[in-house]
């Protein structure tokens, strides 16, 4: 018997500052992330960062890019 782990999904996403993105997630848990990391999706402008969307609930992307971050990739589970 193989354990699967689940992860709970995306339910939104805030920025704080240039630096901080909070992930809300459908567990009610809450991940900030330094976008350090994330040098895309902070070097976005104020208006890009605003144009967004949620995939499945477990992808994030925006609008003004190519790139889809999974929920793996933003609160660094591998």
């Amino acid at each position: 018997m193989t354990n699967t782990l689940i992860y709970p999904g995306i339910k939104n996403i805030e920025f704080i500052n240039d630096t901080i993105l909070f992930v809300h997630l459908t567990n009610d848990r809450l991940f900030m992330v330094l976008l350090d990391k994330f040098p895309v999706i902070k070097n976005l402008s104020q208006e890009e960062k605003k144009s967004f969307e949620i995939i499945d609930d477990k992808f994030l992307s925006f609008l003004s890019i190519d790139d889809v971050f999974s929920i793996e990739d933003l609160i660094g589970i591998s």
